[in-house]
Parts: C-alpha cells; structure tokens; sequence
C-alpha cells in the first residue's frame, strides 16, 4: 500500500485534507485538475481527494488502483453523477455539514475495509435449451461461435408488428418459449419500458442501414442488448448478452441518470424509495432495504424497501445501534458482506451486502442463493450507496438551510448571515429593501462591500477572543449609493470546520439621528419660546417633598423678584408664597401639585404675593415626562386687573339694570297720567313718546341680560333642529305680535336639520322683530333655507329676508367686526348682537346683504345628518 495521499484541485488543500495526511501518516501530494492520471501514475498514492469539478475522473479511476473521494467545494448533480460513473468510492463535498477530517477518515476506512475476496455471484437459470420457432430470415453474416453457441440470438417481425420467427439462442436469452412469442406483437410479448425505444424502427429506412436499438436487464443480474434493423418484410432483432465491462457502462450510464432524481428529491424517504428503485432496476438486485436513522427512537427504521422483502424475511421494521447486521454497519460506519446466512430470523435471505450511508442509515441488499454476489455486484451496489449518501447529504443540509431560513424569516427585521469567508450567505427581504437591491444581488458578496472593513475586522478580532455577541455602530453602504447609520448586534450563528458562521441584526439608526436633530431643533424652539414668553413660566421636577425648580425665565425673576438662577433646586412653594392673611382657597397648592404629578393638565386661579404686592394669577400646570421623572411647566398669567374689572361690571350691571327698570317704571308710569289727563295733543305726543322710548329701554335691557345669559353661559351640547318646524314657530309667533306684517315661510324645507341650541330660536325672533319694526308699513319678511353650495352636505344657510330699508352700513360694521367700535360708531341696537353671539356660539357665521332691492341676513350653520 502507498505512503502517499493525492490531492487534485486548488494549490492549497483544505485544513480536513491536511489533517488527515498527518493523521495517516501519509505524506501530502497536490496536482492540478489537469495532471490528476499522471500524478496517480507517478506517486502510486494511498488514496486520491478530488477537490474540484474539473478533474477527469475516468481517467483519473483508471490510474488509480486507491480509493477515490470525491470532495467538491458544492454540491451539485452533475458533479455527483460523474462521480458515480465514474465509480468513485466516497462523495463527500465540502458544503456538507458531515465535511471534516473525522468522516472523510472514517468513510475512506469502509472502502478499504471491505471485504476483497468476493464469491463469484449466484448461478442462473439461462443455461436451459431452448428451441427455435418460426422461419429463420436470410443469414445476415453472424460470427461463427466459440463454445458451440452462436453469441447473439435472433427474432423478426413482419411488417404488422408481429414476431414471425424466435431463434433457439434468442429465445435462451429471453428466457422464454419460442412458440409461445410467435405471432404476438413484440411490445405486447416484451413488455418493457426500455422496449418503447425499438419502436422507433416503424420509421427505418431498410436502405440506410439505421438502427434502433435498447437495454435490459434480466433476472441474475444479466444485460441484454436488443438492436432492430428494417427489412423488406418488417425487421430483424437481434439479442445480445452484454459482457462486463460492457454491463458496467449500462449501469453506470443508468446511475448517473438517476442522480439528478436522487439530487431533486427533497426528503429521505423520498431518496429511500429512489435508492430501491436504482437497485431494482439498474443493478438487479432484488431484495433491497432502505433503513434511516430515527433520532427520536435512537435507531433505524425502515423508510423504503422493494416488493421480495416482505414475502421473503420476517417483519422487522426497526434495529438499534450495534443490532444485527444493519445496526452493527450504522454504528461501525463500515460495509459487511455475508455470503451464508443460515438463521432463522433472516428468513429465507441467505446473502447480504450492507453499506452505511453516512449518518444517515444503511442499504441492504438480499439474495435467496449462497454466494450470490460477485465483485461486480459489490462495487455497483458501493457506488450506489456512495451517491444515495451524497442525495442524504443535500437533503439534510437543504432541510436546515430551510428551517434556518425559516427561522430568519419569521424575524420581522432586518438580518443578514455571514459564511465562514465572510461572504453574505442569506440576508432578509427588509434589509434587501432598505439596501434598494434584491436579495440575489447581495447574496455572496462579502461584507466590506457594505461596511467599514477596519471597523467590522476590530469586531471580528474581538469574536475570536472569545466574545460571542457584540454591538457595532456602523455606516452601511447601499449598492444603490446611500449610506445610512446602523446598529449591528453581531453574534456567532455555528461553528464548523472551516471556521464560525455569524448572524447579524441591523437596527437603523437614520431615524433616530433625525429623531436626534428634530428634537434638538425643538428644544431650541421651546426654549426661545420659555425664554420669550411675557408671562412668567417656572419648570419644576416632581420629587418627593414636592416640585424643585429647575428653570425659570426672565418674566418669572422679574414678576416675583426673584434670582432665576439662584432659585433653581429649590422647592417652588417655598419661592412662591401666598398674600399675607391670605387662605389657600378651593385649589391649595399641595392639590395643584398632586394633580400635575399624576401627568393631569391642572388650570387653577391663585393668589401669590410678588415684587408689586398681592396679585391673581391663572395658573396652568402642563407636564411632561423625561429620563423616568415627571416635569412639568407652571405658567402664571396675571389676571388680576381682569377680576377687578369683571367685578366692577357685575356691580354696575346689577345697579343699572335694577334702577333702570325700576326708574322707567316710575317714568312710564307718570307719562301715562300725564298721556291720560292732558288735552293739549302736543303734550299727548311728547308723553307718548317717553313711554315709547321707556319701554324700549326695559326691551333693550331684557336683550342685554340674554347676550349675558348667552355669553357667561351658553347651552354646550347642540341637538338637531328641524328648519320647517323652527321657522313655523318663530312665524306664527310674530303674526301674532305683529299682525299688520306678512310672514311667508318657504315650502318643502323638510329635508333641511341643522346643529343648533334654543338660542337658535331668539335670533331669529329678534331678526324677524327687527325686519318688521323698521321696514316698510306694510313689512313683508320671507324665511327660507338652502344647502351652502361649495359643501352641501355639510353646511345650511338659514336667510332672513325683508322688504325694508335695510340695515345701516354703521349697524352692520359694528356687528361683523369690519370696523372698531367707538363712541360714534357703535350700533344703536343690542338685537344684532344676540343674533351673532347666539349662532356664533354653537360654530355658525351671521352676514348681511343687500339682493334686488331686499335685505338679507345670512345665518350658516352645521347641517345635521343621521
């Protein structure tokens, strides 16, 4: 045996290649894919690794006596299926999970433990004379045999499709009774899928020497070689016994064929049933089990086996470790060849070939003969098992690489995996889209295309010693150009022999910096605005004992003369105290504080003395939360000259309007007598005049105790008023008090509801009152609605309209805001003023007009839907 071990492939061999020279003991030869024969040829190696897909493997296993592993960088069909017609002993690629130093050792140590000396194979029953039916064709030149029987045997078919004549050779080989064939059509009497391919003779040329030809195995593992040629009558078929090296390339032809089945299938069982088939099919091997590793019962079951199993051995569907044949070969991880089995519970099997099939499980292959198997048998059924565990290989590692995938794509983030060269193994479809690529286009390149390579390799450094997670901040170049600020917490996925697999999750950071900038832009803004406000604001930390300061702004110093930067940390009511003799009232400031603490915007009225005495505040407690703490602004708006002014008018408008009333009640009173005893029409009309315009006074002071009622406390809540049943009220009110006037309401105004309160209704009273009194002598008024034409849906425009003068530019400038209001300009009248305040207050707009020759007063309000 050899000292050598071969290397062909890439200059460097892999650490796994390298150990195992050491560990053999071997000493290590490289050759290039080229000079593989011919280093085979000088070093007479021990053994020969294939690292590599452009290596000749014919040629190679021709030089090589050694045992041949197969280890590509991937894995791929076609690789293995050369590999398989090629007869290489191991395929072991390098992507597999299993690659390391330990499985390429122990698989090569099954090559070479098998058994050498194998029992020349069973006998067969073709050995039986058989006799020629039909008439013979023309002689076609047939080659005079060498032990008494012609090497090929022959059969026709007449131009129907029928065999007409079955020589005594032809019908050996067949194993079948020539007059039995006769007169049958050939699909019909051989029905065989290879068989279809001799069809194609129907479509031969008798003249151009063409041939359609087909293989197929017979019982005892014999290859028969079927080869039509067209005659004037039909065809001639000759049948041939194929020799072994000529059965070998059948076979191996045939394996590499199904390699690609093997490689698509996508479970075990599924490659079982593929494994069974081959065996069957291409190898002749008819009692064949697939057993596969349970790692949930710790032993083997049966996961596919062909039909002969079940009629010839008893039922055992599942072996352990280390039990019987099938256990011991999985746990040893090496072949064993029984030739004579003579225990009952192998049944009526008296031969076995059993092969591990890595970690996987073991493929048995059964006969019923002693001896059955050849050297042959044990080399195709090796080469079986060897692409059958390369399938299990894939299979395996497709299964993770999906679960794994799985896993990665049930994180709804953005995640990348690194290979142990660092190369972008998967990434998510997030990361894809925040990169503006596929996820295909980022696949396999390596990831200092995409980061900082000085700042990611200060991180891998950190890995190797021995850190198993770690944050990195980073910028991440896009492919599409953008870059953007990133958090990689970066972590060791798996370990291999070939290094460390790495998972990484991305956290972009962009917007968190725009987050950053924004609120630094409004700290600046609130800030200014704190600094700026004329009120005072106080910003206070809510700690036990009560809220400290923390800042105040310049109107705070200055209000309660106070040094802002002096009283930051300290309690704010020990800065701020109450009026001498002063109570703290309903809202003390222990309450006021209580509320804000609990995150509450607080509004309370408050006294506190200043720098210029007892003053009245409107205080507002606005918090807010920061780094786990609750902070609030106070902001102090003074109001004390406000309060004494609203209370100067509450004395002054209970005066007035109770001497009022009660004075013009004294006035009207004596005009009346003097109305009633005077003669003199001059003084009749000067009385009359005084109780008219007394009496206007007690109305305007009813209309001003209702624009207070309307504005120190409205109705809050609206409700739907229907326009048709409004109007009716408001018109047959004033007919009643006025019924020299005319009152007309608009017909079909049913579908028209408005948002109001009853203040609704006294606006529009006062309108219709004010329309009759200064319009014309015979005042016609129209109430009518409509949609608001720009949104219909939405808004209704109630109108008021009358035949009268109109209202004064005076009046109306006074009511809309148009113009200030002073001594001189300032509206004669209260009414108009209740009707702006009453619709205004429920979200309504109040305008006038002036439209062919009438006044109208426009009333728009909220339209009430279902």
């Amino acid at each position: 045996m050899g000292t050598n071990l071969l290397w062909v492939g890439p200059p460097e061999p892999p650490e796994t290649v390298v150990r195992l020279a050491e560990r053999r003991g071997w000493s290590l030869r490289s050759a290039d894919p080229e000079d593989g024969a011919g280093a085979a040829t000088r070093y007479r190696p021990a053994a020969v690794v294939v690292g590599t897909d452009d290596a000749d493997l014919d040629r190679l296993r021709a030089a090589a006596p050694a045992s041949i592993a197969y280890c590509p960088p991937t894995t791929t069909a076609e690789g293995v299926g050369a590999a398989s017609a090629a007869g290489v002993d191991v395929v072991l690629p390098q992507d597999t999970d299993e690659w390391g130093v330990d499985t390429l050792d122990d698989r090569l140590a099954a090559v070479e433990s098998a058994s050498a000396s194998i029992a020349d194979g069973m006998g067969s029953n073709h050995d039986t004379p058989r006799e020629a039916a039909g008439d013979p064709p023309a002689p076609t030149g047939t080659a005079t045999p060498t032990d008494g029987r012609p090497p090929r045997g022959t059969l026709t078919v007449d131009e129907e499709g029928r065999i007409s004549y079955v020589g005594e050779r032809a019908a050996e080989l067949l194993g079948r009774d020539a007059e039995a064939l006769l007169g049958r059509e050939l699909q019909e009497a051989l029905p065989w899928a290879d068989l279809g391919r001799l069809e194609a003779m129907d479509d031969l040329d008798a003249g151009d020497g063409t041939v359609a030809t087909a293989e197929r195995l017979m019982p005892a593992n014999r290859w028969l070689e079927l080869t039509a040629r067209p005659t004037e009558a039909g065809a001639t078929v000759t049948v041939v016994e194929l020799d072994p090296a000529e059965r070998r390339r059948v076979v191996l032809d045939r394996l590499h064929g199904l390699t690609r089945r093997l490689f698509a299938a996508e479970t075990p069982d599924a490659i079982a049933e593929i494994a069974c088939e081959a065996a069957r099919d291409v190898l002749g091997l008819e009692v064949v089990v697939v057993r596969l590793a349970d790692s949930a019962n710790d032993g083997l079951r049966v996961a596919a086996e062909t039909d002969p199993v079940e009629e010839l051995m008893p039922e055992r569907s599942r072996y352990g470790a280390g039990e019987s044949i099938s256990g011991t070969v999985y746990e040893e991880g090496s072949p064993q060849i029984s030739l004579d089995l003579d225990e009952a519970r192998f049944g009526e099997v008296r031969s076995t070939i059993s092969l591990p099939l890595g970690d996987h499980g073991v493929m048995s292959v059964g006969s019923t003969a002693a001896d059955a198997f050849d050297e042959a048998d044990v080399s195709l059924a090796r080469l079986l098992s060897t692409t059958v565990t390369a399938a299990l290989d894939r299979a395996e590692r497709e299964t993770q690489l999906r679960r794994r995938e799985a896993v990665l794509e049930s994180v709804q983030g953005m995640v990348f995996v690194l290979d142990e060269d660092r190369l972008v193994d998967y990434v998510s479809t997030p990361l894809a889209e925040r990169l503006g690529v596929s996820r295909e286009e980022i696949v396999g390149k390596h990831v200092v295309e995409f980061v900082d390579v000085t700042e990611f390799y200060g991180a891998e450094s950190r890995l190797r010693e021995g850190v198993s997670e770690l944050s990195l901040d980073v910028h991440i170049d896009s492919p599409s150009g953008e870059s953007f600020p990133a958090r990689v917490e970066l972590s060791v996925l798996d370990h291999t022999e070939r290094g460390r697999t790495l998972v990484g999750i991305v956290e972009d950071r962009s917007t968190l910096a725009e987050t950053r900038e924004d609120l630094r832009r409004e700290h600046e803004r609130l800030w200014t605005l704190f600094e700026n406000l004329p009120d005072p604001v106080v910003d206070a930390e809510h700690v036990e004992g009560g809220p400290v300061i923390r800042a105040a702004n310049d109107a705070f110093a200055d209000v309660f003369g106070v040094d802002r930067e002096a009283i930051v940390g300290q309690r704010i009511d020990e800065v701020l105290s109450l009026p001498a003799g002063e109570q703290a009232g309903d809202t003390p400031p222990e309450a006021i504080n209580e509320r804000v603490r609990e995150g509450e915007v607080t509004g309370a009225k408050v006294q506190r003395e200043t720098a210029h005495g007892a003053r009245t505040f409107l205080f507002r407690g606005i918090p807010y939360a920061e780094n786990g703490s609750v902070r609030a602004f106070g902001i102090y708006t003074d109001v004390t000259e406000i309060e004494r002014r609203e209370r100067h008018v509450k004395v002054l408008d209970r005066l007035l309007r109770h001497n009022l009333r009660n004075d013009l009640g004294v006035v009207i009173g004596r005009a009346e007598n003097v109305l009633d005893r005077a003669d003199d029409p001059e003084i009749e009309s000067e009385a009359a005049a005084l109780v008219e315009a007394a009496n206007g006074l007690i109305d305007l002071s009813d209309t001003a105790k209702r624009i207070r009622r309307i504005i120190e406390g409205p109705e809050t809540e609206r409700s739907t008023i229907g326009v048709a049943s409004l109007f009716g009220t408001v018109a047959a009110d004033a007919r009643e008090q006025f019924p020299e006037a005319t009152i007309r309401v608009e017909d079909d105004l049913d579908d028209f509801a408005v948002l109001a309160t009853s203040d609704l209704r006294l606006a529009l009273e006062e309108l219709v009152e004010n329309a009759i009194v200064h319009g014309a002598d015979d005042p016609t008024v129209d109430l009518r609605a409509e949609p608001f034409e720009p949104a219909p849906g939405e808004w209704v425009d109630l109108l008021v309209v009358d035949d009268g003068p109109g209202i004064p530019e005076a009046e109306r400038a006074a009511i809309t805001g148009s113009r200030d209001i002073t001594q001189l300009q300032h509206g004669s009248g209260l009414g108009l003023w209740l009707v702006r305040w009453a619709v205004e207050s429920v979200g309504g707009d109040v305008s006038f007009e002036r439209r062919d020759g009438h006044t109208v007063v426009r009333l728009r309000l909220r339209r009430a839907t279902e």
